[in-house]
């Protein structure tokens, strides 16, 4: 999978700024399966993961994912966040990470 920084398309209209930066992102959905993804952008309370273009299967709006980060410095990687899927595009879909 090769990443790379994106533009935004649509105006920030959230109240939390998004950065745009592409980094891995393990997902797994609520069915066990597991995806290897990519940010689009990012902020203190989600992420945008891009899908790409294969034949992956989107998770339902309103479903409850786990995401974690992975490191490319040479750190350990991030723990684990549960998150809510709260928008999803022909591009891919956007999380809210749930606070425990």
């Amino acid at each position: 999978m090769q990443c790379a920084v994106s533009k935004q398309k649509d105006p920030n209209r959230r109240s939390d700024n998004r950065l745009d930066i592409c980094l891995k992102v393990l997902v797994t959905y609520t069915d066990g399966n597991q995806y290897s993804l990519c940010t689009q952008n990012m902020s203190t309370t989600g992420l945008f993961l891009e899908v790409g273009d294969g034949d992956m299967p989107f998770p339902k709006l309103g479903s409850t994912i786990t995401v974690q980060v992975s490191s490319e410095l040479g750190m350990p990687d991030a723990p684990e966040v549960k998150a809510t899927v709260v928008r999803i595009t022909d591009e891919g879909f956007g999380i809210m990470f749930l606070q425990e």
